[in-house]
């Protein structure tokens, strides 16, 4: 399978081989779900092409492309999935009969339909700099309508997305862009009273990380102010008169509904609905955020995002009678939790790996759930899978560890869409049915328990 066409980026620098799959348009550069299908087809183009005295026939086959619309890319990710679902069966199967030749033939169908993944997964992928090139115009218009000078730098514009993450990307970084140049951003005097260049820099950076797109919206400018957080969210009932977060916790207030420092309304800010619309579809997109800021020197606020949302890779443990899948992107790593350390009477279940001490909770308690059997009994050890999400580190505590396994996320019925800490189910190679892991939900209920805010 030949890699994605990119002549709408480069040109026509150098011929492809004799044909490609593309998913964006050679002559507008816009995704092919952002235009309406050809009835007739791409003839009449390539037609007109030699008829305007074009390249030869045998150039223009070199860059010749096939236009697929982006439902039956869709449908191909869908009998894909159901194939990496048989194959997982398949090898259960020859697992259990010991043939040797069996096997072998197993072997060849895991290293076939692996090949098919990645081969298909790339059709779908996208250059992130098809959302980024829209943004400059934004920080141009933004910035002259508050009367401030702002240049805006984009890096890592090649990495690329699954096209349903990119669709969806856009509306997020908008509100994170012109909150940096609202509220991050000062104005031309008072950079100039900060030993700051008098234009304000807004950098927006894409980069791969493992099985994830980290995506960096950062600036230069004053920083979170923490106090006024914090009296804001005292003031809105979020935290108590006598509460002193740390500035992780405090940071992520700013994402709280409706929540905005700014007292005045005004077209750009005011209204709070800005960072809150960033979490619920960076959440949605099964992502995490992160904010990091010091105070008159800028922010950094960073979105971890999966590279697709069809096929990710799980941990899979097991509870009870119960299988889940913990997204192997946010576990760090899995260590033994033997019974002294689990009974101890100290008001916090707390556990010190290397020089740090991380708070741990039965996987089973965490869900508010109930197991059957649940290996989680005071009198035998357990393994913890230790998790990070939006800065938060937290044990998940588990009766045993199976192994890796290449999961296909399927959703949950309309009766559990709602049960918080589940983020979908995936079929197994023997027809069970296995819960995934909402880490970032179980991350964030455990930092308000830390807080004392929730039982």
């Amino acid at each position: 399978m030949m890699p994605i066409s990119r002549s709408h980026r480069w040109g026509r620098a150098r011929p492809a081989p004799a044909r490609e799959i593309a998913g964006a348009d050679a002559a507008s550069g816009l995704p092919e779900a952002t235009r309406a299908p050809d009835p007739v087809g791409d003839a009449p183009a390539f037609a007109s092409e030699r008829a305007a005295g074009a390249a030869p026939a045998s150039a223009q086959a070199g860059r010749e492309s096939v236009r697929v619309p982006a439902g039956k890319l869709d449908s191909i990710i869908d009998q894909l999935g159901e194939l990496v679902i048989v194959q997982a069966r398949l090898h259960q199967i020859a697992a259990g009969t010991g043939d040797p030749e069996l096997d072998g033939v197993v072997e060849e169908v895991e290293r076939l339909v692996a090949g098919l993944r990645d081969a298909t997964l790339s059709i779908r992928m996208l250059p992130i700099e098809v959302v980024f090139g829209k943004f400059r115009r934004v920080v141009r218009d933004l910035s002259a309508e508050l009367g401030k000078s702002v240049e805006l730098v984009a890096e890592g514009g090649e990495t690329e997305l699954d096209k349903n993450v990119i669709d969806r990307l856009g509306e997020p970084l908008v509100h994170m862009i012109r909150n940096a140049v609202d509220h991050g951003i000062e104005d031309a005097e008072t950079r100039r009273q900060r030993d700051k260049p008098a234009t304000g820099t807004v950098r927006l950076a894409a980069r791969q990380e493992g099985g994830e797109v980290l995506i960096t919206v950062s600036d230069d400018g004053g920083g979170l102010d923490g106090e006024a957080i914090r009296a804001r969210a005292v003031e809105r009932g979020l935290l108590a008169p006598d509460d002193r977060p740390d500035s992780a916790d405090l940071h992520q207030l700013i994402f709280a509904p409706g929540f905005s420092t700014a007292r005045e309304l005004s077209s750009v800010s005011g209204r709070g609905v800005g960072m809150d619309a960033v979490r619920n579809a960076i959440e949605a997109l099964r992502g995490s955020i992160e904010v990091e800021s010091t105070h008159g020197k800028g922010t950094r606020v960073t979105l971890r995002l999966p590279v697709t949302l069809s096929i990710i890779d799980g941990l899979l443990v097991k509870l009870g009678k119960g299988i889940f899948v913990i997204p192997l992107a946010v576990v760090e790593e899995c260590v033994e939790l033997d019974a002294t350390e689990r009974n101890r009477e100290s008001g916090r279940s707390m556990m010190r790996i290397r020089e740090h001490l991380v708070a741990f909770r039965p996987l089973d308690q965490a869900l508010g759930m109930a197991c059957d059997n649940a290996g989680v009994k005071a009198e035998t050890p357990g393994r913890v899978v230790v998790v990070r999400a939006e800065g938060q580190r937290m044990g998940l505590v588990v009766e045993e560890i199976l192994g890796l396994n290449q999961t296909v996320i399927k959703p949950l019925s309309i009766y559990h869409r709602a049960i918080p800490g589940l983020a979908g189910a995936t079929i197994l190679g023997d027809g069970a049915v296995a819960l995934i892991v909402d880490v970032v939900t179980l991350c964030r209920q455990g930092a308000a328990r830390a807080r004392g805010n929730v039982a």
